[in-house]
């Protein structure tokens, strides 16, 4: 008993000494950076892409570091001291790249690795682009507004606690997440690992405007759903259109 006391009395005596119980809570700034192709063929077709939320890194060089966590990867931007950036994803380098599946299907944005053809393309609310109105990219289109996303609903097959199946409907924006799709070089075939990254290009075709990508993406995803519904009018408010 006497040692147990002796014991507390020191954690009293030592705990003031101890700086960083007392320091503030670290300042944590969220910025926005914009990524700019370097080949000028890219530049006419994607004229930057921008992500937000975007932790900056402590570097021990001049130039500016920042750290993105998306879909269990992590990109790496360097900002050198001549404006020019650097871009790793886990580690490999890569750029800004643009990618035609075939000739009836325009470009879509994505990142190419330096040192090969293999196209990885990212989907996450938080990257935005902005292209030009090449091939079949029209911001005007009226039947594929962004919240066309909200219309398409799926039949979603659950577990409950009892191991029973149910069936539940849900929007696919409930269903968004991000990830992480690699298309090889040199058939660029689209082939995806799971259901959700299908979920997730569809909203990703829908926000860049890319029709001829829209309708693949939803071929293969009718073929993964149970059932697929769309709600083309909510009262007197017409919702999917053209």
């Amino acid at each position: 008993m006497k040692f147990c006391l002796f014991l507390c009395q020191s954690l009293t005596y030592t705990y003031p000494d101890v700086p960083f119980l007392y320091t503030s809570e670290p300042e944590i700034n969220l910025f926005k950076i914009r990524l700019d192709p370097s080949d000028s063929a890219v530049t006419s077709m994607v004229s930057y892409i921008e992500i937000s939320n975007v932790f900056q890194a402590i570097s021990t060089t001049k130039e500016q570091r920042y750290l993105v966590f998306i879909a269990d990867n992590v990109i790496l931007v360097d900002v050198l001291p001549d404006g020019k950036m650097s871009i790793r994803i886990n580690q490999v380098e890569a750029k800004v790249a643009t990618i035609f599946f075939n000739e009836a299907m325009s470009f879509i944005p994505c990142f190419q690795f330096a040192d090969g053809e293999d196209i990885i393309v990212f989907t996450s609310r938080n990257i935005h682009y902005l292209v030009d109105k090449g091939g079949q990219f029209c911001p005007d289109y009226y039947g594929m507004k962004h919240e066309l996303i909200e219309c398409i609903l799926s039949d979603e097959l659950y577990l409950d606690l009892n191991d029973d199946c149910q069936l539940k409907q849900a929007k696919l924006s409930e269903l968004l997440t991000e990830s992480k799709v690699t298309i090889y070089f040199p058939d660029y075939m689209l082939l995806v690992s799971s259901r959700q990254q299908l979920i997730n290009l569809l909203d990703y075709a829908i926000y860049i405007r890319n029709i001829g990508f829209f309708i693949l993406v939803l071929k293969f995803l009718r073929r993964t759903s149970i059932k697929l519904e769309y709600q083309e009018k909510k009262d007197k408010i017409v919702q999917i259109t053209g």
